[in-house]
C-alpha cells in the first residue's frame, strides 16, 4: 500500500520556517534516497504540504514521520490517506481486465 499524507500548519508557520525548514528538508532528502518518500511538495499556497509514501505498512507511516522536524516540533499535523496505485507514469493496467487482475492479486 503507498500514502498520501496531508500536513497541515498547527504552529507557528513563521517560527517553522526560519528554525526547522533547513532540518525538514535534511529529513526529507534522506527519506528519499531510502525510498520511504516518494514525492513532495506544498499547495500552490503553502498551507498544505503533500508527501507521498512508499510501499510500507501503515503502522510504518506514523513511525517515519515521527520524527520528521516540523511534525516533532508541533508545527505540522498530518492525514494519512491509503493509495492503491495502480498507474504511475504510463505504467499499469489500463483496461478492466488488467485492473481487476491486479485487485484480485492484492486480495488472495
Amino acid at each position: 500500500m503507498w500514502y498520501l499524507t496531508l500536513h497541515r500548519w498547527t504552529g507557528d508557520r513563521e517560527r517553522a520556517i526560519a528554525e526547522v525548514l533547513p532540518s525538514h528538508l535534511a529529513w526529507m532528502r534522506e527519506r528519499q534516497r531510502a525510498g520511504q518518500v516518494l514525492m513532495a511538495g506544498p499547495s500552490p499556497d503553502r498551507e498544505l504540504g503533500i508527501i507521498v509514501v512508499g510501499h510500507m505498512a501503515r503502522d510504518a507511516v506514523d513511525d517515519l514521520f515521527r520524527d520528521e522536524p516540523l511534525v516533532a516540533g508541533g508545527f505540522r499535523d498530518y492525514d494519512v490517506i491509503p493509495w492503491e496505485v495502480h498507474h504511475a507514469l504510463g505504467v499499469g493496467g489500463f483496461d478492466v481486465p488488467a485492473v481487476t487482475a491486479m485487485l484480485a492479486g492484492e486480495h488472495s
